[in-house]
């Protein structure tokens, strides 16, 4: 079940919580679509692994483009990443596209051409339906507009939308929190991906909290917010499938749950990741270099084999994120010996009421979720 994510680095301006790689700088997207378009071309040298066999043209079955903003593409530099799709892989069992958009990109021409090219799904970057709140964030888009988008790609024809909200900030209070899931429940989208404010460093508010200009709120504000969703998703027949994705029955995000059951995927893009069960690789986190290297057909990534210890923590890090949460059986698999080794450590979580009673899986109880982090560290096995 292989994935591919394209990292597109750019977008209209800077949000004061985001610390993931972009550029405002617009004005390269062309360049960086021809390098993304090579990286493509090259991806039986850069991952020889997936293609031991001596297959020609891999089987995928999702495609994902985040960012960044991969709305703001021109639809040129978009085919262009499509036709080079096209020549490298297989794509006839591919079942789900997925293009993250920020909804002042979704005019009724844009979405047109995103359908012709094979895109049928849709993330949309809400956030939030306060005006307030979304310039307090820096976004570039106004809850007017959010409403419009959502409608717009319902009428041409899109069936698969997921939104993003973010809570817990101290912008949010629990009434408005409730009414943004209202709207949600009825705009037509048919997957939530929501998400606690987190103050990160290098970000405008990461600076802001560091000079006392800005004070984040008690944690129970977030959990607050966090228990209300997960009520309000048991009582809309929302799938809380996983601890920060809802969707209704039949339309959970296919490419993002390969991640969280440890399939492989491949990352094309400045910054993107890939991973095939034993190995870990990333590309330069910068643009100009980034596409220097591509074009001179030089690596453009760094990678590391992962551990025994590795491999056994990251299903732990994904996979308890999950209502199906993690086998047993696979955590043998990859860390022999380990259910006896952290017998202790489950029996103590379950007697907390943080972890189900094993049978053949591990699984944080509804009740629990907002501290799955900390649930996991307790779980995770020491590096060789």
């Amino acid at each position: 079940m292989l994935g591919l994510y394209f990292h597109i680095p750019f977008c209209r301006q800077a949000c004061h919580y985001c610390n993931f790689h972009f550029s405002t700088q617009l004005k390269h997207s062309d360049a960086m679509a021809t390098a993304i378009a090579r990286e493509i071309d090259n991806v039986q040298q850069i991952h020889p692994t997936l293609f031991a066999d001596g297959i020609a043209r891999l089987p995928i079955h999702t495609l994902y483009f985040g960012g960044g903003s991969p709305s703001v593409l021109h639809p040129q530099e978009l085919q262009r990443i499509f036709e080079a799709i096209r020549r490298n892989f297989d794509t006839r069992d591919l079942s789900e596209t997925t293009l993250e958009a920020n909804p002042e990109d979704l005019s009724d021409r844009n979405l047109q051409l995103w359908k012709s090219m094979g895109i049928n799904r849709l993330s949309i970057g809400i956030q939030s339906l306060d005006d307030g709140e979304l310039q307090w964030m820096n976004r570039a888009h106004s809850s007017e507009q959010s409403r419009a988008a959502v409608a717009r790609a319902a009428a041409q024809g899109f069936h698969d939308v997921s939104i993003d909200l973010i809570y817990g900030s101290e912008k949010k209070s629990l009434s408005q929190w409730k009414e943004e899931l209202a709207w949600a429940a009825q705009c037509g989208a048919t997957h939530l991906s929501c998400y606690a404010l987190t103050v990160e460093e290098k970000t405008t508010f990461g600076h802001q909290a560091k000079k006392g200009l800005m004070v984040a709120p008690p944690d129970e504000h977030a959990e607050d917010q966090f228990s209300y969703l997960t009520e309000w998703a048991r009582t809309h027949g929302w799938e809380h499938y996983e601890i920060s994705n809802l969707c209704l029955p039949g339309h959970r995000a296919q490419h993002n749950s390969h991640y969280w059951q440890g399939h492989p995927y491949i990352g094309i893009g400045p910054s993107a990741h890939s991973f095939n069960g034993k190995t870990r690789q990333w590309n330069i986190a910068q643009n100009h270099l980034y596409m220097e290297k591509i074009s001179a057909g030089e690596p453009a990534y760094e990678a590391e084999i992962l551990s025994r210890a590795d491999q056994t923590n990251e299903l732990l890090l994904t996979g308890l994120r999950l209502t199906e949460g993690v086998s047993i059986q696979a955590l043998e698999d990859r860390w022999p010996g380990y259910f006896a080794q952290k017998q202790t450590d489950i029996q103590r979580l379950v007697k907390k009421g943080w972890l189900l009673s094993p049978l053949d899986r591990l699984v944080v109880p509804e009740t629990a979720r907002f501290l799955c982090d900390a649930i996991t560290v307790e779980l995770m096995v020491d590096r060789e």
